[in-house]
């Protein structure tokens, strides 16, 4: 396909619509330290179903917060801005979608990789006193622009899947066959079009890619090798069953060996039954929490 294409792509995805305005105004104020956080509870009760996936997300056992939280209230306050704005990221992003199951895609089994892949993550950041929340953050939008293809370009993903098949390739290979562009870049330049932070955009963009000079970020890295280990683990379903080169730079540039990664799978493996479940109870759902 040609460069035209790539570029008639990243138009259409300017032209869909960003994240719903209370989201993202949501999202400004759990970045504005100056702001009352009572009134950041105040917007996130004007989105359905949000305060109560932040509630799930916060209090789970992987998310690395500390004790518990007992009410939106008290995750506002308790939680610094980062901290917030992450959680509130994972949240927005987990009832963006709602689930969908067919011959192309299984939405849900899709948010169960991209949760695992979070919960190994920030296992390893935490091996490596790096940044845990981002680790998981970053893991857990490392593939959205595989889900954004397939809800808005449901018909070049069915290329790509049939290209995938009959060439018996990896499905980024396809993706940029098809399009001249794969789902990191796609999805880099949908997080920028809805204002996430850099370091996070940058997991997005480069989680493939960790040779490249361009990163910055360890969390970056630490997806890497986490989304590998997923993969060999089979926990949920990226969109495709192969498994990518685990990169020995990443290793390096980390201080890793395989002995931190077997141990970090066996730390991560008790919380992946309750990643699963948060899928299930959090995906597309639309409940709400009180104050």
């Amino acid at each position: 396909m040609s460069v035209q294409l790539r570029v008639d792509v990243d138009g259409a995805l300017r032209q869909r619509p960003g994240l719903p305005g209370p989201v993202a105004s949501v999202l400004a104020a759990s970045r504005n330290d100056t702001l009352n956080r009572e009134r950041v509870s105040e917007l996130l009760l004007q989105v359905p179903g949000l305060a109560a996936r932040l509630m799930g997300v916060v209090n789970a056992p992987f998310f690395p917060i500390g004790e518990p939280v007992d009410s939106l209230a008290s995750a506002c306050l308790r939680l610094d801005s980062p901290t917030l704005e992450r959680a509130i990221i994972a949240s927005v992003l987990l009832g963006q979608f709602p689930p969908a199951t067919g011959e192309r895609f299984d939405r849900a089994a899709f948010w169960e990789h991209s949760v695992g892949v979070g919960v190994i993550a920030q296992t390893l950041a935490g091996a490596i006193g790096d940044d845990r929340q981002l680790a998981f953050t970053g893991g857990l939008l490392h593939d959205i622009g595989r889900l954004l293809l397939d809800v808005h370009f449901p018909r070049e993903f069915r290329s790509i899947l049939r290209y995938q098949r009959r060439h018996d390739t990896w499905i980024r290979d396809a993706e940029v066959a098809v399009l001249g562009i794969d789902h990191c870049a796609l999805g880099a330049s949908a997080a920028e079009q809805w204002n996430l932070p850099a370091d996070v955009i940058e997991v997005i963009r480069y989680h493939h890619s960790p040779e490249s000079g361009s990163i910055r970020e360890g969390a970056t890295l630490t997806v890497h090798l986490a989304d590998v280990l997923a993969r060999g683990l089979e926990f949920g379903n990226p969109g495709d069953d192969t498994i990518p080169m685990l990169s020995q730079v990443a290793m390096k540039r980390l201080g890793l060996n395989w002995e931190v990664l077997r141990w970090a799978l066996l730390e991560a493996d008790p919380y992946l039954p309750t990643a699963r479940q948060l899928v299930r109870s959090t995906v597309g759902a639309e409940t709400s929490v009180s104050a």
